[in-house]
């Protein structure tokens, strides 16, 4: 386990600087193999857990690289700091981000490929309440379904391409992490919270694993369904449903990957889907692949999951 130097919060809710951080853990390929990667995954600090879900960093010295993002109930943030990526909209339709952009909730993949060798990146994995945080209450229904550059969400008050050159400048991956893992958390303690009707129907959604039923959730939190829906879009950015739909599919990702003894229509049942059908429609839109496809491609540890191809 590799132990960098990092930040911490303190209990008056400061930043403190720390000597060795033992929630980061580093994985490479072996000595000699080509092409040559680097993966560090770090996990949140303790008190940032309700707002993020991790840290991570990634260098390959390869000619190329693609991956597939599916929906997964986090909003992505990354910093280039190798050569642009071309991000792939299941249509076939593309765009080039340089620099570093955001990724909203999706309810579609996306492929993500590197246009020029060596892809290097360090990004933070937003649970949607650390998005609002972040991005100072701005209305996460207009990031969904969408990936913008962050440049030109967050203005040039945002300093974003002075900072992505500080990262570009650390001697290592873990010193970038350190950097993004300071201004990410200075940015979400000054930032809003959401409602609490929607942090605690996003926490019972998140219990259930999606398998809740909507009308049922809204009225025991004392509140109607289309209210809570107008919440959901604005702090959450989907609806309710919506957001109950992808949760449901992130538990059955997690299923089939960690249980390879458990045949599909086990796991569908399993995790709420009425038969294997519901469970493929939602692995077709969600994916763009079935489920014994996605069994095969994914690569599953603790922390971190990747869909080749």
């Amino acid at each position: 386990m590799s132990r960098v130097r990092t930040a911490v919060v303190d209990d008056s809710g400061s930043l403190a600087a720390g000597p060795c951080d033992p929630r980061t853990r580093v994985m490479r390929s072996p000595p000699g193999e080509r092409p040559s990667w680097e993966l560090w995954l770090r996990e949140p600090l303790p008190g940032l857990r309700d707002l993020i879900v991790g840290l991570w960093a990634g260098d390959a010295d390869a000619d190329s690289a693609h991956h597939r993002t599916v929906p997964d109930g986090e909003l992505a943030l990354m910093f280039n700091l190798g050569p642009p990526q071309r991000v792939i909209a299941p249509d076939g339709t593309t765009q080039v981000q340089r620099a570093a952009f955001v990724s909203g909730l999706q309810e579609q993949p996306l492929g993500f490929a590197s246009m020029i060798r060596h892809p290097r990146v360090v990004a933070v994995r937003f649970r949607p309440r650390g998005a609002w945080a972040f991005f100072g209450g701005m209305p996460l229904d207009a990031l969904a379904n969408r990936v913008f550059d962050l440049d030109a969400v967050m203005g040039a008050v945002g300093g974003v391409e002075p900072f992505r050159q500080r990262l570009i400048a650390a001697v290592d991956l873990g010193a970038a992490l350190d950097l993004l893992e300071d201004w990410v958390a200075t940015r979400l303690l000054a930032g809003p919270r959401t409602h609490p009707t929607t942090r605690a129907a996003w926490d019972r959604l998140r219990a259930g694993a999606g398998d809740v039923r909507i009308a049922t959730l809204a009225r025991d939190l004392g509140v109607s369904p289309r209210y809570l829906n107008d919440l959901f879009h604005r702090e959450v950015g989907l609806s309710a449903k919506g957001v109950a739909r992808i949760l449901r599919f992130e538990h059955a990702m997690g299923r089939l990957a960690a249980a390879c003894d458990l045949e599909v229509p086990e796991v569908a049942l399993a995790c709420g889907y009425y038969d294997q059908a519901h469970l493929d429609r939602d692995f077709r839109d969600l994916a763009g692949l079935t489920p014994t496809e996605y069994r095969a491609r994914v690569f599953q540890t603790p922390g971190w999951r990747e869909i080749r191809g």
